[in-house]
């Protein structure tokens, strides 16, 4: 095995005597990464001790030197080498006037878990049995005082997190025993009584009455205590217009365990808000946005959210009123809208009204939301090169419901986890009386997204991107189909290498949308740096009235990442391979970027 060196070279302003060469430097055969790590930032911390001075003597030395070995020493016990050899010599390669070499000797395991849980919580063995098996120091794995004080940790916050809210740690203890390389660990917790909580006591309230908040509150006096039930109240108020900040807690006090009152502690946000908003995107060209927002309306906890935007492609005009939430949270709301858009050389006006409700729900490991549409709307369609030719009118009352299950590690970049969504609809014209079954559609659409980490040298740097979407919508005419409920294919977050929306069958010079839509892509994704990385794609898609008249469109190419606290930004570069009906056989560059202010 090659030795891993350990240098790091403090620079310091020294004399011409000194010759700008440190005191010491490490070097370790053998050493893991978190060695590296934990060496690095010694000498890091030492730097008045490494650093030559122009009068050090001898004597200064040799105290520095049996300093830094001392502290060497007690750095490698935290990483589980309790009978390191370090010897210090002449640096032979001048780094240093001296170098401390050290031989790290056998790494410490855990040789015996010892998790002692005792209070109330021993009426629960199977959840104690849980809470054993999740330990995360398990006999056999290497020693780390760190990994030891987030074992523990995450141990007690495990025992608090439900029923238990004054469980407490007695007494830890870690037994090393150097000659046989082992550590026996002990861990005391007193879960303490079982907690129920109880009626609120709200902190903070001025415009709006108590009864806004109860609407947010998940739980019953008498019911047990779960901080997960806490979060999400706090979650779902943090997130309304009413609050800008949001704290829930309950008193951990044993004495009063039963019927605990649940502390909120809040600061109501303003009531009127005006944001602007400003973006490019390949997809639509250069885009801006205004939004006014009204979050009291004659004095009732009523969201007035009134806004404008335009891009290249679209222009839209729209007023939503948002209700209070129910007490089981779901949010109902109210809007109208028109919206003109100029797409693939297919105008459409459309104006609509539509009601709406939507719920959150979180789970342990996802989130569930679920949102339930009904709308009313006049579209109007006509192709652009035929302003002659008369367009296509349809008035439509339809329905849709939307689930979508979310469990990655990070909702802005994530790293590990899926994203599957689904949606159902069925609606009428205005015609239905006449016929049946010639003006009735449904509509059906899923999108799956998987992220995986790749085992190429490091998973944190390399993760690899599968996307998958599905649509269908079964109607004899699809005329009478508004379209948002057809579907085309191309460009960013369908398929590279192509314009925008520019798959889908053609009309003449048009392309309305088709019935049917099937899109795939695969990408890797590799972090050069913390905040650079770069990608490479497969994209294949294409959207047809009819299966048989698919001809997937396929665009493969390389792409830049930038991490910003939105998530990261992608630039792409993309061929799409060039298609009977002309498109394709070009590169494209693909890019979005959205500003709010």
């Amino acid at each position: 095995m090659r030795a891993v060196l350990v240098s790091l070279i403090l620079l310091v302003a020294a004399t011409a005597a000194a010759q700008e060469r440190l005191l010491a430097r490490f070097e370790a055969t053998g050493a893991p990464a978190e060695v590296n790590d934990a060496l690095a930032k010694l000498l890091e911390a030492r730097q008045s001790i490494v650093a030559i001075d122009a009068d050090l003597d001898t004597a200064d030395e040799e105290r520095r030197l049996r300093r830094l070995r001392d502290d060497a020493i007690a750095a490698l016990a935290t990483e589980g080498y309790f009978a390191p050899d370090v010897r210090i010599e002449a640096d032979r390669e001048e780094k240093a006037r001296y170098l401390l070499r050290i031989d790290l000797g056998p790494r410490a395991r855990v040789g015996k878990v010892d998790l002692v849980l005792h209070g109330a919580i021993e009426a629960q063995p199977q959840r104690a049995a849980e809470l054993r098996a999740a330990w995360e120091l398990p006999v056999g794995t290497p020693f780390r005082d760190s990994v030891w004080s987030t074992a523990k940790s995450r141990l007690l916050a495990r025992v608090q997190e439900k029923d238990f809210a004054a469980a407490r740690l007695v007494d830890s203890l870690a037994e090393v025993d150097a000659d046989k390389h082992s550590v026996s660990l002990r861990v005391e917790i007193d879960s303490g009584p079982p907690f129920t909580v109880g009626e609120l006591q709200i902190e903070g309230l001025r415009r709006y009455e108590r009864d806004l908040v109860e609407r947010f509150n998940p739980t019953r006096p008498g019911d047990r205590y779960d901080v997960l039930q806490l979060l999400d109240f706090q979650r779902r108020m943090q997130s309304s217009p009413y609050f800008a900040s949001v704290v829930v807690s309950v008193e951990p006090d044993p004495q009063h365990a039963e019927r605990a009152p649940i502390v909120v502690k809040l600061t109501e946000a303003q009531t009127k808000r005006v944001s602007f908003g400003l973006g490019y995107s390949t997809n639509t060209g250069p885009r801006a946005e205004a939004l006014y927002r009204q979050a009291l309306i004659f004095g009732y906890p009523y969201t007035l959210q009134t806004g404008v935007g335009v891009d290249r492609t679209r222009a839209i005009v729209y007023s939503d009123l948002l209700l209070p939430p129910k007490p089981n949270g779901a949010l109902d709301s109210l809007g109208v809208l028109f919206e003109r858009t100029d797409i693939e050389n297919v105008i459409t006006h459309r104006w609509g009204a539509g009601a709406a409700r939507t719920q959150l729900r979180e789970a342990r490991d996802a989130t569930i939301e679920t949102r339930l549409g009904l709308n009313l709307q006049r579209e109007l369609r006509r192709n652009a090169l035929t302003p002659d030719v008369p367009g296509v009118t349809s008035d439509t009352a339809f329905g849709t419901y939307t689930w979508t299950r979310r469990a990655v590690d990070e909702i802005t970049d994530p790293r590990r986890g899926d994203i599957l969504s689904g949606t159902a609809g069925a609606g009428i014209t205005r015609d239905i009386l006449r016929s049946l079954v010639n003006n009735v559609f449904t509509y059906t659409h899923a999108r799956y997204v998987r992220y995986q980490p790749l085992p190429l040298v490091d998973p944190k740097r390399n993760v690899l991107i599968a996307r998958v979407e599905l649509g269908r919508t079964f109607a004899d005419d699809p005329d009478i189909v508004p379209k948002d409920l057809l579907f085309t294919a191309g460009g960013v977050g369908s398929v590279r290498g192509y314009a925008y929306q520019a798959l889908g069958p053609r009309a003449g010079t048009a392309r309305p949308g088709g019935t049917i839509l099937a899109v795939g892509s695969l990408e890797a994704v590799h972090w050069f740096t913390a905040e650079w990385g770069g990608a490479v794609f497969v994209d294949v898609g294409d959207a047809a009235d009819d299966w048989n008249a698919m001809s997937f469109g396929r665009g493969a190419g390389l792409g830049v990442r930038w991490k910003t606290l939105a998530g990261p930004l992608a630039l792409d570069a993309a061929y799409g391979e060039r298609r009977p009906d002309g498109s394709g056989g070009r590169w494209r560059l693909h890019f979005a970027v959205a500003i709010a202010f």
